[in-house]
């Protein structure tokens, strides 16, 4: 395992960790990689980073999406341009990159996603890294299309880096909060699912397909329509659904498989046994049991010509980080797992008048996956 051990803080330890990291007298350059969009948490982990490093020399890269004419997010406008004023406050005298991408692309009569390609070629070489000596990229106001691509590709190019380019540490962060999570709604979602840039996992359709496909989704509540959705795409021949579990709502792993139980038994026709668990903000030990099971299924498998596995995370962003990682590490031996995502044409906020009030309970999550802690 690539991430055993590993390095994963939170709340206010999560913050000791920035402060400790980036107070000591080596000179740090940072480039902050983050989305603009309308959830409260936008600024979140900028604000406290500036704050706890006012002298910190920072590049803060802001990805700017261009979700199209029709969507429903367009509606949240005023509160873009509120957390955009916000930023640039935060990064008075500070470098501010704007990138926009689009997350559509009109091909004749058909409009198709193409937001994490856009993404993923923000940064194309080594070479667009240099004199960084720190690298976060922020999820918190990043759509799962958008983010899964863009942390896979810097991954990459830094594991590609020359042998003798200086160490760049490379975090995720990200400001958890269930309840403003469950507040946003997705909808209009797309009709055809889609297999994530870089996460490809050479998985054909089911015509073509000549291995047996294994199919992992992680439950989140109401994705009952992204889990049709992707069941009816994929047609795995085996279905493993991961619930989150431990969580902070202890009822919560059970309120799922209540929510779910038709459509599980029923529908898609699980065995009681294929049911797994991983904890609900940890996506390191999410990793290690996703690729555990892969390469369980793989060996089991081998009379067969082995197997491929489809990811999908309906849940957490903080889980969505464990998938990639899991897909990441394997497809670099063997590629076989492919990340389907059920992406959605816009969004309806929920309480809109008290996400202030719920982001005080936000918590900030420090995940770090390139540098000083896995050297030596």
């Amino acid at each position: 395992m690539r991430w055993d051990p590993y390095v994963l803080e939170s709340g206010v330890k999560a913050k000791h960790l920035l402060k400790q990291h980036f107070d000591t007298t080596a000179s740090h350059h940072l480039l902050f990689v983050m989305g603009k969009g309308f959830d409260v948490r936008m600024n979140n982990v900028i604000r406290d980073i500036v704050s706890t490093n006012p002298n910190l020399n920072i590049s803060c890269l802001l990805i700017c999406f261009n979700e199209g004419s029709e969507s429903s997010s367009h509606q949240y406008v005023d509160y873009v341009k509120k957390n955009y004023d916000d930023l640039t406050t935060i990064l008075s005298g500070k470098s501010l990159i704007e990138k926009n991408i689009n997350l559509w692309k009109q091909d004749g009569t058909r409009r198709r996603r193409v937001g994490d390609r856009e993404a993923a070629a923000l940064i194309n070489s080594y070479d667009d890294l240099k004199g960084y000596s720190d690298i976060i990229i922020d999820i918190s106001a990043l759509p799962r299309g958008i983010y899964f691509s863009l942390v896979g590709k810097f991954i990459h190019i830094l594991d590609s880096k020359p042998a003798d380019a200086p160490l760049i540490n490379l975090m995720v962060t990200v400001s958890e909060n269930a309840k403003i999570d469950n507040c946003i709604k997705e909808n209009d979602l797309d009709s055809e699912p889609k297999f994530l840039m870089g996460f490809m996992g050479g998985i054909k359709s089911p015509p073509e397909r000549e291995e047996p496909l294994i199919w992992l989704p992680i439950l989140g509540e109401d994705k009952e329509p992204h889990i049709r959705s992707a069941h009816s795409e994929l047609a795995p021949n085996e279905v493993c659904p991961i619930f989150p579990f431990p969580a902070k709502d202890l009822r919560r792993p059970d309120s799922l498989l209540i929510s779910y139980h038709s459509l599980l038994f029923d529908v898609l026709k699980i065995e009681p046994q294929n049911i797994m668990y991983v904890p609900e903000q940890n996506p390191f030990e999410a990793y290690k049991i996703i690729i555990k099971t892969v390469n369980n299924y793989y060996k089991s498998l081998g009379i067969l010509n082995g197997c491929r596995a489809a990811l999908s995370t309906f849940s957490s962003k903080l889980l969505s980080i464990g998938t990639l990682l899991a897909a990441y590490q394997t497809n670099i031996e063997r590629d076989i797992i492919g990340v389907v995502n059920v992406d959605a044409r816009g969004y309806t906020i929920e309480n809109i008048d008290e996400q202030e009030e719920f982001n005080k309970q936000s918590e900030l999550f420090v995940i770090w996956l390139i540098g000083v802690p896995y050297e030596g």
